[in-house]
């Protein structure tokens, strides 16, 4: 986020990376109640809903990776991709109440750091995508 006159202003690259995370989160959580729908019913899991609701979360998710790589080197990007790891155990207490200890809350934290360390270090997100990003 950048602070500007009219205070704080999110950047544009955020409504496509937070769409793709997201995306894949929920991706992981549709492909659970998948498997859990498919052993109930016994049947193939491609006429399973819940499958298709993953498939479809992929896809629109690789639509806008595609479009996030056109506007910013992946090094900047790729680190975002980590928040996944983050999310889907999150929301898969949220559904499924699984739980997470207090060490996988702390590696969650050290990822969260982490992807915060290589978006700064990696190249500012103002930066125009070259062909050759220079940062």
């Amino acid at each position: 986020m950048k602070i500007g006159e009219k205070g704080m202003r999110i950047s544009p690259i955020f409504f496509l990376l937070f769409p793709i995370i997201m995306l894949n989160s929920l991706a992981q959580i549709f492909m659970k109640a998948a498997a859990l729908h498919s052993v109930a019913q016994a049947a193939l899991g491609i006429f399973n809903i819940w499958f298709v609701a993953a498939a479809a979360c992929l896809g629109v998710a690789f639509l806008c990776w595609q479009a996030a790589l056109r506007q910013k080197p992946i090094s900047f990007l790729h680190p975002f991709c980590s928040l996944v790891y983050v999310f889907v155990p999150a929301l898969s207490v949220l559904f499924f109440q699984e739980t997470v200890s207090a060490k996988y809350v702390v590696g969650m934290c050290c990822i969260i750091a982490g992807v915060c360390l290589t978006s700064i270090s990696v190249c500012p997100p103002e930066a125009e995508h070259q062909e050759e990003p220079t940062c």
